[in-house]
């Protein structure tokens, strides 16, 4: 899977402002090994026995929580989590498929 090819499909999910629960689709499509769902407007991504819990922060920006236990959107709720630019949060997603 190309790194360039997920971040142009990214890109165009999340257009316009959308929620990053958009991505789910995007995601699975280049993605096949890890499981991903939406919770609300959230992005729950889980590859091998690591989580990416994601959030919306903004227009560019991204809150991303990891929990290795069980996935919780209770850290991006408390408004906790590592902000991450798009390409940040795509780095993120593209190497937790490894």
């Amino acid at each position: 899977m190309s790194a360039d090819a997920f971040r142009n499909a990214a890109m165009a999910c999340l257009a316009g402002d959308k929620p990053v629960g958009d991505l789910v689709d995007c995601v699975s499509e280049h993605f096949p090994d890890v499981e991903v769902f939406r919770e609300n407007d959230d992005l729950i991504i889980k590859g091998g026995g690591r989580f990416l819990v994601v959030r919306r922060d903004g227009p560019e920006a991204f809150r991303v929580t990891d929990n290795v236990a069980v996935p919780s959107t209770n850290a991006v709720d408390a408004g906790g989590g590592t902000k991450r630019t798009l390409n940040e949060l795509i780095d993120d997603i593209v190497t937790l498929d490894d």
